[in-house]
């Protein structure tokens, strides 16, 4: 790795990455992508920007409950990264973007940066939570009179699909996540298959999440992003837009149904 020389003897021993460092490098990797990079930025600078402009109304209708979102996700990001540096980065997370369970459970060492994973997880989750419960309830209650829902444009519909979406996923997410931490720290069994758990349990409830639009949860939104740009670009108006408002709900529900039977 070129500049691996800077990192200590336990990361990269003379510039070259050792194969345990390399998975927790990939599962970092991951882990930011989603829940720090793609879910802050695509859904929640747009939607806290867009939503109060678009409906007109000064502000989102929780600032409060906004700020703790904000500050939530900024603690989460903190306790993720220091998962890498607990004791040694041998003992940090691992298992890829979607940590599997079944390698959670070995040294003290270990679990602790994997513990520090799993509780930086809930953090944002309840934070993602709390910002969804804002957008729609903002977009509920706070529209300027006269907008009715058909006059709403694209965008704020797809922030609003996308944030009860993300009242599907996140909630099963971060219950999966808080088993995975008991199973670390207070001894419980929820996914060891030798004391009566099951393996697999924490594969069906991360792909809920995932097959739910949780994962990539611009599912739903790009479209209406994108026809509102090339709307406005060229000036006319938007084609079919009582077809694409059902278009987007119908993403909705389609993922929602595919959630529900991957974790059946």
């Amino acid at each position: 790795m070129p500049g691996g020389g800077i990192l200590p003897e336990s990361m990269a021993p003379g510039g070259v990455i050792l194969p345990e460092y390399y998975i927790q490098l990939v599962t970092m990797h991951g882990t930011f992508m989603v829940f720090f990079a793609i879910m802050p930025l695509l859904v929640g600078v747009y939607a806290n920007f867009l939503i109060p402009l678009k409906i007109g109304t000064h502000d989102m209708a929780f600032p409060r409950i906004n700020m703790w979102s904000f500050w939530r996700s900024f603690a989460a990001g903190l306790v993720m990264l220091s998962s890498l540096f607990v004791r040694t980065a041998r003992h940090g997370p691992g298992g890829r973007c979607t940590r599997r369970s079944r390698r959670g459970t070995t040294t003290r060492a270990r679990r602790s940066g994997r513990s520090s994973w799993s509780v930086s997880i809930i953090l944002v989750g309840l934070s993602s939570i709390l910002g969804s419960l804002n957008y729609i309830t903002t977009i509920i209650n706070n529209r300027a009179p006269g907008m009715t829902w058909f006059r709403l444009p694209l965008s704020v519909w797809s922030l609003f699909i996308t944030a009860i979406l993300g009242l599907l996923a996140l909630p099963v997410l971060s219950g999966a996540a808080i088993m995975l931490l008991f199973d670390q720290i207070i001894g419980t069994h929820f996914f060891d298959p030798a004391a009566g758990g099951q393996a697999l349990l924490w594969q069906h409830l991360f792909w809920f999440f995932r097959a739910s639009g949780g994962l990539h949860p611009d599912s739903a939104g790009h479209r209406g992003w994108s026809r509102t740009s090339v709307a406005n670009g060229s000036r006319k108006p938007i084609f079919g837009y009582h077809s694409m408002v059902f278009a987007i709900i119908a993403i909705a529900f389609l993922a929602g149904s595919c959630g529900a039977t991957t974790c059946s």
